[in-house]
């Protein structure tokens, strides 16, 4: 599984799905680097790879669930086709309500009692996932788990623990930034400069 990532975080730089600069991100903070994510599903071949990261990591770390959450709209393709390829319901949740028809946040088919699983792309401050899990519970789902590819680890985890909901990720933004850098696919400058912002944000 090790070298398995080390391969994936690879095909995630060279498709610049990381990018260094001057950002700001969805959560309105300021950051060095950006991860998107959003472009995995143009790419067949990579975001057959970065399902295959999520189902295996489900399946190993056996995580009960009965259906699968995505959050709009990053998060919706990749937990769509996970959920497919584990026979799993699929559901999502709105950013917002709707304010047409049966003016819904989540759509797809749920109950009380159902366990659910969210899925998103990136976490950051863990707002959106936390914002999606209280809408869940609102309706009698049980949130104990959330997965996403990249943990930027700046407050999600500990935002969500605060709701006892447990953050697991495929990678966090320290393990990437250090593949990067130990596969010399960034300078030691970039490397610094990432760490440094993720350790100020700790």
């Amino acid at each position: 599984m090790l070298m398995q990532k080390v391969e994936l975080a690879k095909e995630l730089f060279f498709n610049k799905c990381v990018s260094f600069g001057r950002f700001i991100l969805s959560s309105g903070v300021e950051s060095l680097f950006y991860i998107d994510l959003r472009i995995v599903p143009s790419i067949p071949g990579l975001f057959n790879k970065v399902v295959n990261a999520y189902t295996e990591y489900i399946v190993q770390r056996g995580i009960e669930f009965n259906k699968i959450c995505g959050i709009a709209t990053a998060g919706l393709p990749l937990a769509s086709v996970v959920a497919f390829k584990l026979g799993k319901p699929f559901i999502y949740v709105r950013k917002k309500t709707k304010e047409y028809g049966k003016k819904k946040r989540i759509e797809g088919l749920i109950g009380k009692g159902d366990i659910v699983l969210v899925i998103d792309d990136v976490a950051t401050t863990g707002k959106s996932i936390y914002s999606a899990v209280c809408s869940l519970r609102e309706e009698g789902c049980i949130v104990n788990d959330a997965l996403v590819l990249v943990d930027r680890e700046q407050g999600a985890k500990e935002l969500l623990k605060s709701i006892s909901v447990s953050l697991h990720s495929i990678f966090t933004a320290r393990e990437l930034f250090t593949i990067f850098y130990n596969e010399k696919m960034i300078s030691k400058e970039q490397y610094l400069s990432a760490i440094r912002e993720i350790e100020a944000k700790l």
